[in-house]
């Protein structure tokens, strides 16, 4: 690289994938763990170890799985 040359990095939009729940496609603003993911959304495909969702189904999974994580989260201190 020069001195006076820029260095081009991607934009989020450009570098990110499509949400992996069928019949979605939206843009996707978190990757979660597959098995992870697979707690609500049981009909994802087999596609690498990460899940990209976007913002509604990142907060579908939020609200379903909240009471087991904040139960996870207790067991940290003992």
């Amino acid at each position: 690289m020069t001195p006076g040359e820029e260095r081009l990095s991607p934009t989020r939009e450009e570098d990110s994938e499509p949400c992996l729940v069928p019949g979605c496609g939206a843009t996707s603003v978190r990757n979660l763990a597959l098995p992870e993911a697979r707690k609500v959304f049981s009909d994802l495909p087999e596609k690498g170890r990460r899940a990209p969702l976007c913002r509604d189904h990142y907060k579908q999974w939020k609200k379903e799985t909240k009471e087991a994580r904040k139960l996870d989260r207790l067991s940290w201190g003992a």
